[in-house]
């Protein structure tokens, strides 16, 4: 017997489309993990340590796209506010727009921090569409956050600022 090869099984136990919604946002979510877990192995101490954190709730993120139960909730995005506002301290928040790939972290830390917001994307489509629940995308909102302020925290103040012509 021939599988269908334009449907995956989903956590909910039924066949889905490989491009539907739902598969759109965990192939992005899948691919952020990734690349955060990329970034991680090129981190040191606090940082790494948050990385791995993050890895993990990324599967709660997927698990929740893929069945439609509540896996992230209020907790989560608190957790997420808290480390912010651990690291905030830490910072010098630029005025100006500015280069954030100085190294080889905090280049990783750049392309994780794309790849989470165009997951946020889908995330925001499928709530919109009423698949997942609003903690998904807070949470998701403030991961790309707290990446920015990862880098920065790994810059240490030694960034270029980019100035505009005119």
């Amino acid at each position: 017997m021939m599988r269908d090869v334009l449907t995956t099984k989903s956590m909910k136990d039924s066949c889905i489309y490989k491009d539907s919604s739902e598969m759109w946002a965990i192939g992005s979510v899948d691919e952020a993990n990734a690349i955060i877990g990329l970034a991680k192995i090129h981190s040191e101490g606090r940082t790494k340590e948050i990385l791995t954190y993050i890895q993990k709730m990324m599967f709660h993120l997927g698990a929740e796209i893929s069945s439609g139960k509540k896996m992230i909730n209020s907790r989560d995005v608190e957790f997420l506010l808290e480390l912010i506002e651990e690291f905030k301290d830490q910072v010098v928040l630029p005025r100006n727009f500015i280069i954030l790939e100085q190294n080889q972290t905090t280049a990783y830390l750049s392309i994780a921090r794309a790849a989470v917001r165009r997951a946020e994307r889908w995330v925001v489509r499928l709530r919109k569409e009423r698949k997942i629940g609003v903690d998904a995308v807070r949470w998701m909102n403030k991961l790309s956050y707290l990446l920015y302020i990862l880098i920065l925290y790994e810059l240490k103040g030694n960034y270029e600022a980019v100035r505009f012509k005119g």
